[in-house]
């Protein structure tokens, strides 16, 4: 698929792609890396199904709506809003990896919509745009960007009054073993520290801290509520694969290891999985945070 500055319709997704220079050091690179590997796993993020569909309720996505997805990833949450706005709605889904960009282009090209745009980037750099939006979602992504407020205050500037933004982030630690398990072993394995406000998975775990963030942006009516799911693997090797292949936020902490290192970290995360083995596979329990907030209607 060719790619230039400015627009251009490509099968039935009009693509806008920004001048955006990668660093390999940089979060959008490390995403990108891993952009292919988080699309085939999106069959176990199916456990995150029942939470995406409660958010597109809540932020009152419908027939004609005009969405911004804000970290489209691999784009599922992107296939769903366009299937929910029809051909007279309008998605336009935005992420800082060209590769989460490229995943999600395929996504909607599969699924045959024509309402899908896309946009290489960061969630900080969205204020100031032309068009406005009846509803924002983010699925994943808020507790990743350096500065949560200024990203919600950035989509709030693009909300039309009354309009509502939905964001899915990790719940408490406790009740994520898999992504707890992942930092707290790979962080000891890679001499990071990591406590869960500074953890790039659980800084908004905290409820309290979530509705501050909103609140701060200038989002009315905010309400936050605990969605649990389970993750459904073969067995506790596939777990760790998933891990490796496109958790970049965790795979990070050992990157300056020898292959040796990394190896070691890998063998005590499988260990540790394997706890949730049962006969019928290994099923891990996870647990989202979804807040909701309005832009007050002037």
């Amino acid at each position: 698929m060719g790619r230039a500055a400015g627009k251009c319709p490509v099968n039935n997704v009009q693509i806008v792609v920004e001048d955006f220079a990668l660093s390999e050091n940089t979060a959008a690179s490390q995403w990108s890396n891993v952009a292919d590997d988080w699309a085939r796993w999106a069959p176990i993020r199916a456990a995150m199904i029942p939470a995406t569909q409660k958010m597109l309720d809540l932020t009152m996505v419908g027939p004609g709506s005009h969405v911004l997805d804000v970290g489209c990833g691999a784009g599922e949450q992107t296939v769903m809003a366009a299937e929910r706005v029809g051909a007279t709605g309008h998605v336009l889904a935005t992420d800082i990896a060209f590769g989460m960009i490229a995943a999600t282009e395929k996504a909607v090209q599969a699924a045959g919509y024509g309402n899908v745009s896309t946009r290489v980037c960061g969630a900080q750099e969205l204020a100031g745009g032309e068009e406005q939006f009846d509803a924002a979602i983010a699925r994943l992504v808020l507790m990743l960007v350096p500065d949560p407020v200024a990203a919600a205050r950035a989509v709030f500037s693009l909300l039309r009054p009354g309009g509502a933004f939905g964001a899915i982030v990790h719940g408490n630690p406790k009740t994520n073993p898999m992504n707890r398990l992942a930092t707290d072993i790979l962080a000891r394995h890679g001499g990071k520290m990591v406590d869960d406000e500074k953890s790039p998975l659980f800084k908004l775990a905290d409820p309290a801290r979530l509705i501050d963030v909103m609140t701060r942006a200038g989002f009315t009516d905010v309400a936050v509520s605990a969605e649990p799911a389970v993750r459904r693997m073969e067995d506790a090797k596939m777990a760790v694969t998933m891990v490796r292949e496109s958790f970049a936020a965790c795979t990070g902490l050992i990157a300056d290891l020898p292959p040796a290192g990394k190896e070691a970290a890998w063998a005590e995360l499988e260990a540790a999985f394997s706890h949730f083995e049962t006969a019928d596979g290994c099923n891990i329990p996870v647990e989202f945070n979804l807040v909701v907030g309005r832009k007050p209607v002037r």
